[in-house]
């Protein structure tokens, strides 16, 4: 077993609660655009601090790479928001999963880098699990092409990105980094999702919405540094992917059990829905457990 994958189990446990906490601040009046906006801004802040670590081990030439990842990374929530924008969920979703296939293929360029078969595996089983975790009441899709080509765009943004963490954390230094690649991220949004914020809210904001919006984008915050340790640090981005991945199974586990309390409705509690569900876990848990052990 390799101990660092536990930092993206943990993350995609974080995750889970944090997308929770978002969905309530969402039902609650806030809009999408502010979720992402203040999420990003969160991430640059929350990373900030390792530069005060101190230039030792940095690499000054190479945070060229990390700026290429914290663009990437923009353009890949771009493409997340274009795709369930544009088209029905059961069109974006599946595409989005692929994510860890790219990651996988992209993996093969790094020198030295060969996954072995297990893990391959493990790729296609995370890829079906996805899949059938987030299959629900189908919906019309507007037009389908156009959400699956921003989908698989994004896809291959947020794996790219991944990848140059892999290689060039190393290199530069990641207590530069990871500040960089984030800073980028933050300041991208300032330009180009500020405008969004200013626009009038077409419906009242309820009281506490606010509240659940901070406490998710500080649990994303702390789960982006067990995903940025995992590879950056350690140089696994297919298996910490993998890994990762569980979050949908962590995602459904959590909504199951708080969602009544909180007066939330999803398909998860849809009888048709459920048993391809879980088989998606079923899925999810073997992969993880090829990459663990």
């Amino acid at each position: 077993m390799h101990p660092y994958l536990l930092l993206p189990l943990a993350a995609a446990v974080l995750y889970a609660a944090a997308a929770l906490c978002l969905k309530i601040a969402l039902g609650r009046g806030v809009t999408t655009w502010s979720v992402l906006f203040f999420s990003n801004l969160g991430l640059g802040l929350f990373f900030a601090p390792l530069l005060l670590a101190g230039p030792s081990g940095w690499n000054a030439g190479a945070a060229v790479w990390a700026l290429a990842s914290g663009v990437l990374f923009f353009l890949g929530q771009v493409g997340t928001f274009r795709s369930l924008q544009s088209g029905d969920v059961s069109v974006a979703t599946p595409a989005l999963a692929s994510k860890v296939v790219f990651v996988a293929l992209l993996s093969l360029l790094v020198p030295g880098n060969r996954p072995d078969p297990d893990l391959w595996l493990a790729v296609v089983l995370t890829m079906a699990g996805m899949i059938l975790l987030h299959r629900g009441p189908k919906v019309s899709a507007s037009r389908p092409l156009i959400t699956l080509a921003w989908a698989l765009f994004a896809a291959l943004s947020f794996a790219a990105a991944d990848i140059i963490v892999q290689v060039g954390a190393p290199v530069a230094g990641f207590t530069l980094f990871m500040p960089v690649m984030f800073g980028t991220v933050a300041l991208l949004s300032l330009p180009l999702l500020w405008p969004h914020i200013l626009r009038p809210p077409q419906r009242v904001v309820a009281p506490g919405a606010h509240r659940w919006l901070m406490v998710g984008v500080l649990l994303l915050g702390l789960q982006a540094t067990g995903m940025a340790s995992a590879i950056g640090l350690f140089g696994d981005a297919t298996a910490a992917n993998v890994v990762y991945s569980s979050r949908g199974l962590w995602s459904l586990l959590l909504l199951a059990v708080v969602a009544r309390r909180l007066g939330i409705t999803d398909s998860v509690f849809h009888r048709s829905t459920l048993a391809l569900r879980a088989v998606g876990c079923v899925l999810i848990l073997g992969a993880v457990a090829l990459v663990l052990f």
